[in-house]
């Protein structure tokens, strides 16, 4: 049934049609690679010839998955770029011993996105010339921000050393900037971690934040965010309580005696309640800076939160939630850790190598387990590559977010969460 459905080109587009017949299929494509391998190379259903190629290196048919490719089926871009996103995030490859000869002749096609591909399954497989190659990517200015950006992302997925005597040009380089601060937590790196912070001042809001997250990644990274906060050349104010809390793991408790206690809010939250409850009356919202307002949203909220479309992934979607009601936002707000969905729960996830991530589970197999981090829509981590792996008890929002707030802001923060359109921010 499935042959005859996927011969029609027609229905690529189609929003149902393909998922449909993928689900028919996907139990079916472990149990018989050869048979999914035919469906997968004459299938006009560019969809289904891609996931069925990732699906099989989910299940360790790789090499069959590579003698496919040879010989140049007429789904080809879109098998390899099944394989590619199978293999993403996967940092324990050996290239299978039918690999270098396909490589080869798929890097003479006059297709350019079928060279791209296979370069891109290549470095996966830790090739010294495909290395090579992104690293001239990367170097050459009249490359797509795209491609450089794919070819940094790539490198540092690898941990290629190639990549460390670049970053501090990166760093001069605003479109490339974010990409490259994060970078540096592939690498436990001394200087690079002195890097971000000299350059610390330099950064904007989003790139300070993305600078300390990935200080907060290592040991001796972490140690040095800490003196940087002691010293006061990091303002404390500028590291995001879940930071904090990864910190205290990541660092122990010499970072405790430098930041103090983390998850005491200081004040009994029925006080708070009743504090917050007489300031944010109906007379004082309705003379809110909305405009304000937005901008505090972005500075506290819109890491982790999305509204109106604009923000991160971490927390809820609070767009269709209860905003105008007050004692949902004071709940919400004032005791965040009182009631949490599975879906929200902080995960501290720390990999052989050192480094440590915090963020939420958004998917997870046998293989692999994807977190939701600040910034960041997902992050793969090999199973086989973690040492450890906690759900705290807390939420990742601060319990104390109106405390770092002027009474002025607080209204206007609240005002803008009233709403019920998207509004602009005061022109800075």
């Amino acid at each position: 049934i499935a042959s005859g459905l996927m011969t029609h080109g027609e229905d690529s587009e189609d929003h149902n049609i393909p998922k449909m017949i993928w689900y028919g299929i996907e139990p079916l494509v472990a149990q018989n690679p050869g048979r999914a391998l035919e469906l997968a190379s004459s299938a006009k259903i560019p969809m289904l010839s891609e996931f069925i190629a990732r699906r099989l290196v989910d299940a360790d048919a790789t090499e069959q998955l590579i003698a496919s490719l040879g010989q140049k089926p007429s789904a080809l871009a879109s098998m390899l770029e099944g394989m590619r996103n199978g293999l993403e995030g996967r940092t324990d490859l050996t290239a299978p011993a039918n690999w270098q000869g396909v490589y080869a002749g798929l890097q003479k096609s006059g297709n350019g996105k079928v060279k791209q591909l296979s370069l891109e399954v290549a470095q996966f497989f830790g090739d010294t010339e495909a290395a090579k190659q992104y690293v001239a990517t990367l170097k050459n200015k009249n490359a797509t921000i795209e491609q450089r950006k794919r070819a940094l992302t790539s490198l540092a997925s690898q941990q290629r050393e190639e990549l460390i005597k670049e970053i501090p040009a990166l760093l001069n380089d605003s479109d490339l900037r974010t990409d490259a601060i994060r970078s540096v937590a592939a690498f436990d790196n001394e200087a690079l971690g002195q890097l971000l912070i000299d350059r610390y001042p330099s950064f904007n809001t989003n790139e300070k934040l993305e600078a300390v997250q990935t200080l907060a990644s290592r040991p001796d990274y972490g140690w040095m965010l800490t003196q940087s906060l002691k010293n006061e050349v990091i303002p404390k104010s500028e590291v995001p309580a879940y930071v904090a809390r990864q910190l205290r793991r990541v660092v122990g408790s010499g970072f405790v005696e430098v930041w103090g206690p983390i998850d005491e809010v200081g004040s009994d939250i029925a006080a708070d309640y009743k504090k917050y409850t007489a300031l944010l009356t109906d007379q004082a919202v309705a003379g809110a800076n909305i405009g304000n307002g937005k901008l505090m949203f972005q500075r506290a909220c819109g890491a982790c939160h999305k509204m109106y479309g604009e923000g991160g992934s971490i927390g809820p979607e609070l767009t269709g939630s209860n905003r105008a009601n007050l004692d949902y936002l004071l709940g919400n707000v004032l005791d965040p850790s009182g009631e949490i969905q599975d879906d929200y729960k902080m995960v501290v996830v720390t990999t052989r190598d050192g480094r440590t991530y915090a963020g939420n589970v958004n998917a997870e197999n046998d293989r692999q387990l994807t977190l939701r981090v600040v910034g960041q829509d997902a992050v793969l981590i090999n199973k086989s590559d973690i040492q450890s792996r906690e759900e705290s008890p807390n939420s990742m929002m601060p319990p104390g977010m109106f405390k770092t707030l002027t009474d002025k802001e607080v209204i206007d923060l609240v005002g803008y969460l009233r709403t019920s359109e998207q509004v602009s921010p005061p022109s800075e």
